[in-house]
C-alpha cells in the first residue's frame, strides 16, 4: 500500500507519509535534537524547559513532547510543566490529577445523561420489530 503525499509540517517539503508525521530530513533532525536535549539534561539536571530551548536552540514543543513521552523519567529527571487545563505544575501527562478527575466525572455525567435521554425517547410497551415478523406464508 502506497503512502499519501503530504507537506511536511516542519519545512513544507512534499513527502510520502510513513507514519512519523514529517519528511525524513526533519525526522532525522528531530532525532538529533532529541539526543542533544537528552545529553544536555543529563549534564544539567536542574535545567528548565526555557533553559534547554535557549541553550540548544530547539523548539519548546519538542522538549514538552519529550517530557510527555517520559523520556527524562528514565534518567531519573522530572521536569515540571503546566497542566494544559489549569496551569498547575505537573511532571507527566497533559493534565494534573484534579483536572483528570474533573474531566472523567464530566464524561460520566454526560454519558449518564445521554443514556437517560435514550431511555426516555423509547416508547413504553413498544419494542423493536421487523416488517416480516408475524407474517406467514411469504
Amino acid at each position: 500500500m502506497a503512502g499519501k503525499l503530504k507537506n511536511c509540517p516542519e519545512c513544507g517539503k512534499i513527502y510520502v507519509e510513513t507514519g512519523v508525521g514529517m519528511c525524513r530530513d526533519c525526522y532525522n533532525k528531530m532525532q538529533d535534537q532529541m539526543e542533544e536535549v537528552s545529553s544536555y539534561v543529563r549534564d544539567n539536571p536542574h535545567s528548565t524547559v526555557r533553559d534547554i530551548c535557549e541553550n540548544l536552540d530547539v523548539k519548546e514543543k519538542l522538549v514538552r513532547r519529550m517530557i510527555r513521552e517520559g523520556r527524562f523519567e528514565m534518567d531519573g529527571i522530572n521536569f515540571e510543566y503546566p497542566c494544559e487545563k489549569c496551569g498547575k505544575p505537573i511532571t507527566h501527562g497533559r493534565y494534573c490529577e484534579k483536572c483528570n478527575k474533573e474531566m472523567a466525572s464530566a464524561m460520566e455525567k454526560a454519558d449518564a445523561k445521554a443514556q437517560q435521554k435514550l431511555k426516555e425517547s423509547q416508547i413504553p410497551g413498544v419494542g423493536m420489530y421487523s416488517k416480516d415478523m408475524g407474517i406467514h406464508g411469504m
